[in-house]
């Protein structure tokens, strides 16, 4: 039964991943004028606006038990951090390099994390599956790597370790509470960090047809949605675990593309996709032995 209960943690997390995927597809579609850090801060705001209705409706809108203030500063600056360092990455080193040195160094710098909070040491599945990850990453980018600057890898390092710290002090917050309630108070607390980029750049595009459809896109379905999967499955599942399992978003991003977008195919995309599935069914079924 315990081993049922952690898998069904994975698979949480899982689903939370692909969930993410979708963000690239819904910013294709996102209006010109449309910068980086008004999509990062408008999928918070309305990630938060659409779970508060949310625990409204269901009747879970309370004040959180044994609520620890320190792990919810540290996990909303963590958010806001994130999509600030995550997308400056992107812009620096391209989005092949950027996607693979961040997403990539999440469950090294999430293990480091593990273990320093918790005393978790990874099981044996997890070095396998975080290797082939890695590998059927950059052959998913492959085609789009090119050499990048000092800044361009300092950052998305840095992004990736941002969210491996996320993942590290949320995960406390979910043991005696509902995780859309926790997402909720985190999401609109990152809300108020981020108010200031409201004030920098232009936001006429979000009230069009098209953007209200994207940012409704990207704060319900890649993030109050995939966010609160991945909290749900953090109260079972080991925070270099949850890391890895986390790179199913590259592999649901890769296949939107393919069948949504159309974009190019070849083998090392085969090849990615492939490895990248292996990783997940490694880590979801091999037993948990330390």
């Amino acid at each position: 039964m315990q081993k049922k209960i952690k898998n069904n943690g994975a698979f949480f997390v899982l689903l939370g991943a692909f969930c993410f995927s979708g963000s690239g597809t819904i910013q294709a579609l996102a209006p010109q004028e449309a910068t980086p850090f008004v999509l990062g801060a408008i999928r918070l705001l309305v990630g938060g606006l659409f779970l508060f209705i949310w625990c409204l409706l269901n009747n879970i809108l309370q004040f959180p038990k044994n609520w620890l203030w320190k792990n919810v500063l540290f996990s909303s600056f963590a958010l806001c951090a994130f999509q600030m360092t995550f997308f400056l990455g992107v812009k620096e080193a391209g989005v092949a390099v950027g996607t693979i040195i961040s997403i990539g160094m999440t469950p090294i710098t999430a293990a480091i994390f593990g273990y320093l909070f918790y005393k978790e040491k990874p099981q044996k599945s997890w070095y396998i599956s975080t290797l082939i990850a890695i590998c059927g990453l950059v052959l998913l980018n492959l085609h789009g790597v090119h050499k990048p600057s000092f800044l361009g890898i300092c950052l998305p390092i840095l992004a990736g370790t941002i969210y491996a710290f996320y993942l590290s002090q949320s995960r406390e917050l979910v043991k005696e509470n509902r995780p859309e309630l926790v997402m909720m108070i985190l999401f609109l607390i990152s809300s108020l960090f981020m108010l200031p980029i409201f004030f920098i750049y232009p936001l006429s595009w979000i009230f069009s047809q098209n953007g209200i459809l994207v940012a409704l896109g990207l704060g319900i379905i890649t993030t109050g949605t995939a966010y609160s999967l991945v909290m749900a499955g953090l109260k079972t599942c080991e925070t270099a675990k949850a890391a890895t399992l986390s790179l199913g978003e590259p592999l649901g991003a890769a296949l939107l593309g393919i069948f949504l977008l159309n974009e190019p195919i070849n083998i090392f995309t085969i090849i990615g996709i492939c490895a990248l599935f292996s990783s997940v069914l490694i880590l979801v079924y091999f037993p948990d032995k330390k």
